[in-house]
């Protein structure tokens, strides 16, 4: 009990860092989906959404916020954010997001991003602290968080494999069979297998994980 009080606590610390406040910048980019089949998110603390749909274009929209606990008057994190950019490389089929010119130190904003994707596409989202949404994608899904929540929903009979652990917190699955809920005392972890080919693999720290598929 003394190890889940200390996890909880942690995360509580951690997401009061996260306060809503005034946008810093909003960044946005788009760019065909030709000759691409998977993306990759890497961010600090904030959220991340990724939907997919009837879309031959990759979309992205980033707004930047100041963390919580900065003190009033500190323009640090606004000078840092006009530096701000989109870095977009490709490797091969992939494109892998992040935010850059990279900062030492610990980052002093939170970034809120809106992505949207062909359904095809797979997806790695990697978020130290706040919230990962995926929607309505068919290809593979990897997510991992820190401190925070993780939210897949899709199609059922796109899914075969489905691997969801955390380390303090629930998890859950929701199919057209029923609800599964994750094993364990304090960690949880929830194996099972659908009719599809792609395979989901979602790992929460401290938080929830809830995949739903209808």
């Amino acid at each position: 009990m003394r190890r889940l009080a200390l996890a909880l606590a942690l995360a509580a610390s951690f997401a009061a860092t996260v306060a809503a406040g005034r946008t810093l910048k909003t960044l946005s980019m788009s760019r065909p989906a030709e000759g691409l089949t998977s993306l990759t998110i890497r961010a600090g603390v904030g959220d991340v959404q990724i939907e997919g749909g009837a879309t031959n274009e990759v979309v992205v929209q980033v707004e930047v916020k100041p963390r919580g606990g900065i003190f009033f008057g500190d323009r640090q994190p606004e000078r840092d954010a006009e530096a701000l950019q989109i870095e977009a490389p490709t490797s091969g089929d992939e494109l892998a997001l992040a935010l850059g010119p990279k900062h030492h130190g610990d980052t002093v904003w939170q970034e809120s991003w809106t992505v949207r994707v062909p359904a095809a596409f797979a997806a790695s989202v990697k978020l130290g602290v706040g919230e990962i949404t995926v929607l309505d994608l068919d290809g593979n899904v990897k997510v991992e968080i820190g401190v925070g929540d993780v939210r897949v929903e899709g199609t059922y009979q796109s899914f075969g494999d489905v691997h969801a652990t955390c380390g303090v917190g629930d998890v859950s699955l929701r199919t057209p069979s029923g609800r599964d809920q994750g094993e364990g005392f304090i960690a949880h972890t929830l194996s099972a297998n659908g009719p599809g080919k792609a395979t989901i693999r979602a790992h929460a720290g401290v938080g929830d994980v809830k995949i739903r598929l209808r």
